[in-house]
This record gives structure tokens, sequence and C-alpha cells, in this order.
């Protein structure tokens, strides 16, 4: 597989999990549209996937041309976007964010202080709860939410990593595998936590944990900080891509 380029190695894995979870796939025009019944309320899975890039004003039509149903709106993209398009959805009330994929190159890192180890999903749905009010505000997710987020990812054979102070969770990551990839999903401590170098230690546990699980190791990020932290780690950027969000009420 190390003989695969890196894009080539980030397609396999990435692109068909989504047709996996999704009970209906169907094309059009610019890409592929998801959706799946027994996960409405999962952003994520009732989305529009554009293989080349639209105006803001046509990915705004699309999504609620196919997304009828849904009461949010969500278009990623596998390409790079134009900036003009990027900031055009931002004015128009949507998360627009762009992301890059990055695959670890294998490096051994060292393991950091603190109590640190395997917990159940559920044992920081609070720190979800906060990363989620970060990101969109006052919206609330449902526990219909997040039964359905759980389901999604235990099909990935989900792991969760948290640093315990007390018995109190102070921050977390979630490693998810499937065709032949671990990815770091989510990284997140609590804002009064962070700048101790918790982060960068919960991300090195979460890597040693699936790299165990699989040949290749990727994260995604979304800003500066977190990837000149990932590339101090080993992590190099393969795939630039993105995901524009407009949340139920807005």
């Amino acid at each position: 597989m190390a003989s695969v380029p890196a894009e080539e190695r980030f397609r396999r894995w990435h692109l068909p999990w989504k047709e996996r979870v999704c009970e209906e796939v169907t094309p059009f025009s610019h890409g592929t549209v998801f959706r799946s019944l027994r996960h409405p309320d999962y952003w994520e899975y009732n989305c529009i996937r554009l293989d080349r890039p639209m105006a803001a004003s046509e990915m705004i039509a699309a999504a609620d041309r196919e997304l009828v149903g849904c009461a949010h709106r969500l278009a990623e993209w596998m390409i790079p976007m134009p900036h003009d398009v990027v900031d055009d959805l931002r004015q128009r009330g949507w998360i627009a964010t762009p992301l890059i994929f990055m695959l670890h190159d294998g490096r051994a890192l060292h393991e950091g202080r603190g109590a640190i180890g395997e917990v159940d999903y559920d044992a920081v749905r609070e720190l979800r709860e906060i990363w989620h009010r970060e990101d969109f505000g006052e919206h609330a997710e449902t526990d219909t939410f997040h039964v359905q987020a759980r389901e999604v990812a235990e099909l990935a054979r989900v792991r969760v990593i948290a640093a315990l102070e007390d018995g109190r969770p102070t921050g977390f990551a979630q490693v998810e595998t499937h065709d032949g990839g671990s990815e770091v999903s989510q990284v997140f401590v609590r804002p009064e936590r962070r700048g101790a170098g918790l982060g960068s230690t919960l991300t090195a546990f979460a890597v040693r944990t699936a790299a165990a699980a699989a040949p290749d190791v990727w994260i995604c990020e979304r800003d500066d900080r977190p990837r000149r932290l990932y590339e101090r780690l080993g992590f190099n950027a393969v795939v630039e891509t993105g995901v524009a969000i407009l949340p139920p009420g807005r």
C-alpha cells in the first residue's frame, strides 16, 4: 500500500465509507447526493458531495433541491474550492470551512504524562456538547442525534480516549477505523485546560491507537494552529477538501 500515492490512498479509504452508511446514493450534475433514512438528524450523512466547483448560489440551490425534508443543509467538496465561493457562502449565513486531510508518517510518538486511557463513548458526551456549542452556537443536539452519531461511529470501530482529572474528562480524542485506514476524527480539550499541551498528548495517544488498528493514520484539520501541531507530530498534508453547513433554524 505504501507504493500507492497518498492521494489515491485517501480516496480508497475516505470515499467508499459514506456510500456504505447511506441507503440512498444518487449522482447529480456536480457530484453525489447522500441520504440516510436511518440517520436523518446526522448532518454528515444527509448531504451533497461536489467533485467540481459550483458557485455559492448554485450550491445552495442544489442542497435545497436534493435535501428536501432535512432540517439542515450540508455540502462537502473533494477538491479545492475557490476562496470567493467560501466567502459568499459565509455571507449567506453558512458555516463554510476549507479542510485538509493529513497522513501520518509512521514515526514513533512519546507517551505523555497524566491519566489518559480508553473510555466508553458516552463518557465524554458533555465535552461533545461543549464542542458543538462552540462550533454552532446554542443549536441543541438532541438525544436522537447522539444515538445516530454513536451508531455510525460504532460501524467504524470507534475508540474514545480521554484525559481524566478526579474522574472527570478534561479532553478526549476519537479514533475510527475502516477500509484500511484509521482517522483521529476528533480531538477536544475543555476551554479552561487549553494551552498546557493536553491536546498534543491526546493526539499522540490517539495516533498510537490508530496505528495499531490500520497501516494509514489520517487526521483532518481546519486552521493553521492545529496544522502546525499535527505537522510536529508527523502528519503531512495530502488533500484539500471542505464543508459548508446551514444548521437547523438558521
